[in-house]
């Protein structure tokens, strides 16, 4: 689907109140955070979503992330759902999402998956990563094939070694589809979930200069600025972004700028939207 101005519109008033759920969590608790990503371009240069952008990204340092785990759920007003493996088993994503209850917000690829589907604000943590680049290199191939276990024990994503579950197959080698369907054959979701997350912070004992996503190859922050995150208008909101934030985005966008054309104004419109599935009944 494409969006109408006025859905658009209206999907931007429900992310932030979304948001503002968040933020309220981790303010009480003292849990910090930060927007990034194409949220911390809106922060930057709109001082909310970016106008064509659908989603808002926060991200944590693996220590609070994972407290704000074991906070939210009871902390959460009813009207949302925390989503992570803990919460929804079925769940295709290495990351958790916060998504308010009686909406639908359906993405085209997990489609066909039994999970909730509502509106949603992603929260990522963020790892340490060695100083090295190559080293950075093999410990971020290292997550992505772990991630894929995960996600391959759920859902098939590719054209190899099983029946693939979405329209188009992403690419992957068959030797690689080999090795996924290998580890998922032998050990339980819950298993590849602690080793997945067990790679994804192997160096976080460590004293590196950066921070990642470590799924993302350019998604990088230095630690210090987002211990030193700073206040920033966002929408009704005020919101936390690492300081330096420029740097930042120049580093994992080296054509930023504060608009795009419209070829280049890219969302995940959704295979279905809905403000209120009472509505549907």
């Amino acid at each position: 689907m494409k969006y109408n101005p006025q859905d658009l519109a209206r999907l931007h008033e429900y992310l932030y109140e979304i948001l503002g759920e968040i933020v309220r969590v981790c303010e009480k608790h003292s849990i910090p955070y930060f927007i990034q990503g194409g949220s911390a371009i809106g922060a930057f240069y709109n001082r909310g979503i970016v106008p064509w952008d659908d989603d808002i990204d926060v991200g944590m340092l693996r220590d609070d992330y994972e407290r704000f785990l074991r906070i939210a759920p009871s902390e959460l007003g009813e009207k949302y759902f925390l989503e992570w493996f803990g919460t929804e088993p079925s769940t295709p994503f290495y990351f958790a999402k916060v998504k308010m209850n009686g909406t639908l917000f359906v993405e085209e690829m997990w489609r066909e998956m039994d999970i909730h589907h509502g509106i949603f604000v992603d929260i990522f943590p963020y790892d340490r990563i060695p100083d090295s680049p190559r080293a950075e290199r093999l410990h971020r191939e290292r997550v992505k094939f772990w991630i894929n276990c995960f996600m391959g024990k759920q859902i098939w994503l590719w054209e190899h070694c099983g029946r693939c579950r979405i329209d188009a197959p992403l690419p992957k080698s068959w030797i690689s589809c080999a090795a996924i369907r290998a580890v998922c054959a032998v050990m339980s979701r819950e298993t590849i979930y602690r080793k997945m997350c067990r790679v994804m912070g192997a160096y976080n004992h460590c004293e590196t200069e950066y921070v990642n996503i470590v799924r993302m190859p350019r998604d990088q922050i230095r630690r210090e600025c987002i211990e030193q995150a700073v206040d920033m208008p966002f929408g009704p909101l005020t919101v936390r972004v690492p300081r330096d934030v420029e740097v930042y985005l120049r580093h994992h966008y080296p054509n930023l700028r504060p608009v795009l054309p419209e070829e280049e104004q890219i969302n995940h419109a959704p295979y279905r939207l809905s403000f209120d599935t009472t509505q549907n009944r």
